[in-house]
């Protein structure tokens, strides 16, 4: 009975393990890269926030530029609540003075971090642009996917947004909710 009893334990714990291992991502924070303006940005210091939500972005793709006007609104939000807005962009095909033309062309004010060697992009396995991702302060992605539904098909558009999945998803964890949903399939260019 004892030996049952110490297996099913066992089971247990690994069972736990295994639920919070889906979602952490423990060596996020450490990831270190450098802004578009030659900054170094260690990921470690996301622990200092309530969460982040880190996007990716490329300068050609149209759906990052349409969503320039609400990057800059969310910024503005998210600052209000002790979460960082992050850009990134990664691989090795656009020219920092293009990164910059764009992050300028669409007024962020947010840090923007180069990922050459896609060492981010394949932490978060990050496949589109724009792809958002809402981290907590411990590393647990929390919520992955579009920004909001206005896209819904590679040049379809909706006229007026219905639902909103990343404010939805940082409002569920600002009142300590469950976020759900925790993913939707991100639409826009692919990462190369």
């Amino acid at each position: 009975m004892k030996s049952l009893l110490l297996f099913a334990l066992f089971l247990l714990s690994f069972y736990i393990s295994g639920c919070s291992n889906k979602k952490t991502t423990s060596d996020l924070f450490s990831v270190e890269l450098i802004s578009v303006q030659h900054e170094n940005f260690p990921f470690s210091e996301l622990h200092s926030k309530k969460a982040s939500v880190i996007v990716f972005l490329q300068p050609e793709c149209p759906f990052c530029n349409s969503y320039g006007k609400t990057l800059r609104e969310l910024d503005s939000v998210f600052k209000k609540q002790n979460i960082l807005l992050i850009g990134v962009v990664a691989g090795k095909n656009y020219p920092e003075n293009e990164i910059i033309a764009y992050s300028g062309k669409n007024r962020l004010q947010f840090p923007i971090l180069l990922d050459p060697e896609f060492v981010l992009q394949k932490k978060l396995r990050a496949t589109i642009t724009p792809e958002a991702f809402l981290v907590s302060n411990n590393g647990a992605i929390l919520y992955r996917g579009m920004i909001d539904n206005w896209g819904y098909e590679i040049g379809k558009v909706r006229p007026i947004v219905t639902a909103h999945y990343l404010t939805d998803a940082v409002s569920a964890l600002l009142q300590n909710k469950p976020v759900s949903p925790d993913s939707t399939k991100a639409i826009g260019c692919y990462i190369e």
